[in-house]
């Protein structure tokens, strides 16, 4: 048996760029989960959509390839939820990654990653700076958060968050501050010992967060959007990815 070992990336370029490019199957060995928002809908196969304080639809007018836009209303404090089935566990190494842009950062919270709950009733978001201190509603969660609630890293702050069973996990600050109009990708990462590591625009935190989840837990890729301000403010999701390895 032989293996090629890609450390970067693999392009296709000459006379390989404009036509079929690869003889036999391509054999994916992990559940793989995807969504570019090219649908004239959004999926309700895929996604369970808990709106509370906005609307969530997939729009093609403003970004060329499809989003998904969260339109929050007036209401201060009241959270919406874009998430899949509880197919996902760090068991099998899940990893989620998140692409979108907030227009206003300093109007709205956005939680992007894995939650045991498809939605937090209140409604709440699973963890957020509610108060200006970090709160979780959510039993068991890990991802990044933006919140324009955070007192103490900054509004415009890129976290790192988790409760593993109830119990909130050190933040980690990632240094870089989101600006309004920007578009980041956001990347989870959790191995089976419930460990999470993250990636903003391909580069790691540089720490791990150890036991971010208790192990073992069925989880969701989730995204949040909570609004904090008395405005309508916009989130865009590009692309919601998931990839774990499959049930030996």
């Amino acid at each position: 048996m032989r293996n090629l070992w890609i450390e970067k990336d693999a392009e296709m370029r000459a006379d390989a760029a404009h036509g079929a490019n690869m003889k036999g199957r391509w054999q994916e060995d992990q559940v793989h989960f995807k969504d570019d928002f090219t649908d004239d809908t959004l999926a309700t196969d895929k996604w369970l959509a808990t709106v509370t304080n906005a609307t969530i639809a997939v729009d093609h007018s403003t970004y060329a390839g499809g989003t998904a836009l969260v339109t929050t209303d007036t209401t201060d404090n009241e959270s919406s939820f874009l998430a899949t089935p509880l197919a996902w566990e760090d068991d099998l190494n899940a990893v989620a990654e998140f692409r979108f842009l907030v227009t206003d950062v300093s109007g709205v919270a956005v939680f992007v990653g894995f939650s045991d709950a498809t939605y937090e009733t209140t409604p709440d978001m699973p963890i957020d700076y509610s108060g200006g201190t970090l709160a979780a509603a959510a039993t068991n969660a890990v991802g990044v958060i933006v919140d324009a609630g955070d007192s103490v890293n900054g509004v415009s702050s890129i976290v790192a968050v988790g409760v593993n069973a109830g119990t909130l996990e050190t933040a980690i600050d990632s240094g870089t501050d989101w600006a309004d109009g920007e578009w980041h990708t956001i990347r989870v990462e959790l191995d089976p010992d419930g460990d999470a590591v993250f990636y903003l625009d391909g580069v790691n935190f540089g720490t791990t967060m150890f036991t971010a989840v208790a192990s073992g837990t069925k989880m969701c890729v989730i995204a949040a959007v909570c609004n904090r301000d008395a405005a309508a403010d916009t989130v865009y999701f590009d692309k919601i990815e998931a990839w774990e390895d499959r049930e030996s």
